[in-house]
């Protein structure tokens, strides 16, 4: 037995789960908890593993996480591997049939969107990548409604006293949402170009139709070869990019040495912000259009 599990175990036997009259949630990212929140509102108890900065793929799988877990009765994923590292072995330790992938307890809010980026005969010349699709979804408020309006039911399913509850504040945020969306378009009817460092942002781009020409990193967790970087300086001078964008967990010498030759500037584009509910997802969404527009 790992140091991890023992760890785990430990905790679990010195502080056993105690029973709540508020569902308790579980979420993966920060994003996905302001969903959570807002749908859950005042009967469900919400908590996050990993934080604001963190890479999603890469969270420590502390014992702390396993407790939340164990406790749940709910547990909300991004889903097509994203959490694929680390996810897998707090479940287990955790000893929580409840929320176990095809339990009702487990939630991936990609099970219920339309995924892109989809890719058939993946092998590891390709690099990191989620053959299943892109499980960047949250980036797309759009896509954010409709997770929101099935995790309600979800929600509605396990704790059906309130379910009505979880349903009108789901379609209020939805609505919300696209009320918002379609304000926040306007602002892009001709955006410039932009290069990125992965295809992280390809949700949010595509609903606003930001064009993104190149990606610094083309094979996730590969590094790119001098010939790659020469030819997209040359690009990103050519057809007048105006933006490299990159996850602040990815801003090293690579992405600093394309800024630099290129004469493009380098914009951190967070996945995750430190507000709750549905006011910290909007902010997290119209953050992420005031770097792309400049402002």
């Amino acid at each position: 037995m790992t140091f991890l599990k023992r760890s785990i175990l430990v905790l679990l036997l010195l502080f056993p789960v105690i029973s709540h009259a508020e569902l308790q949630i579980v979420a993966t990212l920060p994003a996905l908890g302001q969903i959570a929140e807002t749908v859950a509102g005042e009967d469900g108890e919400v908590k996050v593993l990993a934080r604001v900065g963190q890479d999603p793929h890469f969270v420590p799988p502390k014992p702390t996480l396993a407790r939340h877990l164990a406790r749940a009765d709910l547990l909300f994923s991004a889903g097509l591997a994203l959490e694929s590292g680390w996810l897998p072995s707090l479940i287990e330790v955790a000893r929580n049939q409840t929320i176990r992938p095809g339990a009702s307890g487990y939630f991936e809010g990609a099970s219920v969107i339309d995924v892109l980026g989809a890719k058939a005969g993946v092998d590891r010349s390709m690099g990191d990548v989620h053959p299943e699709g892109n499980p960047h979804w949250w980036l797309d408020p759009i896509r954010g409604s409709q997770v929101a309006i099935a995790l309600a039911d979800r929600l509605a399913t396990i704790d059906p006293a309130n379910g009505d509850n979880y349903r009108q504040r789901a379609a209020a945020f939805a609505s919300r949402l696209h009320e918002m969306t379609a304000a926040w378009k306007s602002r892009f009817s001709n955006a410039s170009p932009v290069v990125s460092y992965h295809e992280s942002y390809r949700y949010f781009s595509e609903r606003f139709a930001i064009p993104v020409i190149g990606f610094i990193e083309p094979k996730p967790g590969v590094e790119a070869s001098p010939a790659h970087l020469d030819s997209l300086v040359s690009r990103v001078k050519a057809e007048g990019v105006r933006q490299l964008w990159v996850e602040p967990y990815h801003v090293g010498r690579v992405a600093k040495r394309i800024a630099q030759l290129s004469g493009a500037p380098l914009i951190p584009m967070p996945d995750a912000n430190e507000g709750h509910g549905s006011e910290g997802y909007i902010q997290l969404i119209d953050m992420l259009l005031q770097k792309a527009s400049g402002d």
